[in-house]
């Protein structure tokens, strides 16, 4: 008797124990999925091919890239007009204070007269009023970069600029202007100093500048002449076709000059536009 309660004893031990495995041979393995550590922060991301992903600057970097070329084919270094016509084009160029240029945009006004304005970004960006009133007036507008800087460093004795350095400074220019008036500059540039080569008006081309346009007549109110000698300057050296470069700044006589300028043009028979009209058509 005492035999066969061990035996049954050990019998319900060892049905327990199975018992408490889920059913023997019927127990299912389940497998753990695999897990994928956490990259590390300095790991670098696969993206697939066909997925590019376009990098973005960083912080520290001073300008971003400039996207690809517009165009192509170099800028066309316009000096002069056509000589066919009695007509002559008045430019302005505003890179350092607003100086004359509201006196200029009146005598403009009143002798209904539309002429073309070379704008630095940062001269749109200190007087963006001023620049509205030259867009609302009808007047065009020539990319003269951002800060008139040299591109070719030949006036100013710095090493030439980048193609991506030129790029940024029309490209900055550009979107100032179209942001502040909603106008554009395009397709006319003109380079700081002057200065140019080959390479300049190549890369201005590929940013949708057809044309370099420099000038035939510097007044020369710049360099300090008087009002008087201004408009006599101006008058002796017109000829058909004639391109002026004046300044808006206060250095420059050039705004007190404009109407005798204007009034001895007229008496000479000629009349005065802006560059798009003394550019051959």
């Amino acid at each position: 008797m005492i035999w066969r309660c061990l035996w049954l004893t050990a019998l319900v031990a060892v049905l327990v124990v199975f018992g408490g495995c889920g059913g023997g041979s019927e127990t299912s393995i389940v497998t753990s999925p695999a897990v994928t550590p956490a990259p590390s922060r300095t790991a670098r991301p696969t993206f697939s091919p066909t997925h590019p992903v376009t990098a973005t600057p960083s912080p520290a970097s001073s300008s971003p890239t400039p996207t690809p070329p517009i165009t192509t084919g170099p800028a066309q270094v316009i000096r002069k007009g056509a000589a066919s016509r009695n007509v002559v084009a008045f430019s302005f160029d505003a890179g350092s204070d607003a100086g004359y240029t509201a006196e200029i945009l009146d005598t403009l006004a009143a002798s209904g007269i539309r002429g073309s304005f070379g704008i630095t970004g940062r001269w749109a960006e200190r007087n963006p009023d001023l620049l509205r009133r030259i867009v609302n007036e009808g007047h065009g507008l020539i990319n003269h970069t951002y800060d008139h800087a040299s591109m070719t460093g030949l006036s100013t004795g710095l090493p030439a600029q980048t193609r991506e350095e030129r790029w940024e400074e029309l490209d900055r220019t550009e979107a100032v202007v179209a942001d502040l008036s909603g106008a554009t500059t395009k397709p006319y540039f003109r380079p700081p100093y002057g200065d140019y080569d080959a390479s300049v008006n190549e890369d201005v081309g590929a940013r949708g500048f057809a044309y370099n346009i420099m000038w035939t007549v510097d007044s020369g109110g710049w360099r300090g002449l008087p009002s008087s000698e201004i408009r006599q300057r101006c008058l002796e050296l017109a000829e058909p076709g004639a391109i002026y470069v004046f300044h808006v700044g206060s250095a420059s006589q050039d705004g007190p000059a404009l109407q005798g300028v204007i009034d001895g043009l007229r008496a000479a028979g000629y009349t005065i536009g802006s560059v798009p009209e003394v550019l051959p058509h």
